[in-house]
């Protein structure tokens, strides 16, 4: 064995104590989905080293590197990836509703879950439909859209459904549940073509419950200001702060709560412009 390696065996959410060469790691990389930012990766890094780590955000996985600066930190680099989940102390498992006899299960992979008093019944009547007004032609990359919602839509959750459902046609959906309603986000082939480029696809919004109409012109708004403001320009500046830090000294942007960690997305179109040269200039960029 090398003898400029140690091998550990433990709970890699309680990081390697004992180990921690003075001054902090140079670099800790994490090699499993975590749904948190435990505190003893932030605090066994060094000053201005990196913390790379695959993190759940609203169920969706995004590869981060982190430079830590203080007691904060600061998002370099985002990319689409997925690993196996924690099975230490910190593994989690996402609370869940299944309703309509099986037919459809609703998960809420960060955040309380909601209310589902009513939507057995909702789900059996007629659905409502809204068009994004977001049609795009060839392969369509949407990965941002996903943490968007995730991360600035309230009462956010997953919907489930096996193949062939009838009440929702997304297998995996994103979905808000709010005021006893359900809407959740799919999609429609306009044109069909042998050649993947040469296809056409609009975004809907199907929705369900008394307040359906509401619920999905709400998730239609998210799409079409995503896609104005955000679709172009890549995932936002975001810090990480510890759980414990009050909301007054947070930087402004969508929070997203972690039981260990507060992130702030600032998403533009969400955030003022001040605060964002402000961001970049510190050394945030996605």
């Amino acid at each position: 064995m090398d003898p400029r390696v140690t091998a550990v065996l433990g709970d890699g959410g309680l990081g390697a104590p004992g180990h921690v060469p003075a001054g902090g790691f140079d670099g800790i990389l994490i090699t499993h989905n975590a749904s948190d930012i435990a505190p003893a990766w932030r605090e066994h890094l060094a000053e201005g080293a990196r913390l790379v780590v695959p993190l759940e955000m609203g169920g969706y996985t995004r590869s981060l590197t982190l430079v830590r600066r203080g007691d904060v930190l600061h998002c370099e680099n985002w990319t689409y990836c997925g690993f196996v989940r924690d099975r230490g102390a910190a593994a989690r498992t996402a609370p869940a509703v299944r309703l309509a006899d099986g037919d459809v299960t609703v998960r809420w992979e960060d955040g309380m879950p909601g209310d589902t008093a009513g939507l057995d019944g909702a789900l059996r009547q007629p659905r409502h439909e809204r068009s994004t007004g977001l049609v795009v032609r060839g392969v369509f990359n949407f990965e941002t859209l996903q943490v968007y919602a995730a991360t600035t839509l309230t009462g956010f959750c997953r919907l489930t459904a096996p193949e062939g459902s009838t009440l929702v046609e997304q297998q995996d959906a994103a979905a808000i549940l709010t005021n006893g309603s359900l809407a959740y986000l799919t999609y429609r082939t306009v044109k069909d073509a042998p050649e993947p480029a040469d296809r056409i696809t609009e975004f809907f919004i199907h929705a369900y419950g008394p307040a359906a109409e509401e619920v999905a012109e709400h998730f239609a708004e998210c799409v079409r200001v995503w896609d104005r403001e955000v679709r172009e320009s890549g995932y936002p500046p975001m810090t990480v702060h510890p759980a414990a830090t009050p909301d007054d000294q947070l930087p402004p942007g969508d929070v997203l709560d972690k039981p260990s960690a507060r992130l702030v997305l600032q998403w533009p179109g969400r955030t003022p412009a001040d605060a964002l040269s402000l961001s970049t200039a510190r050394g945030q960029h996605a």
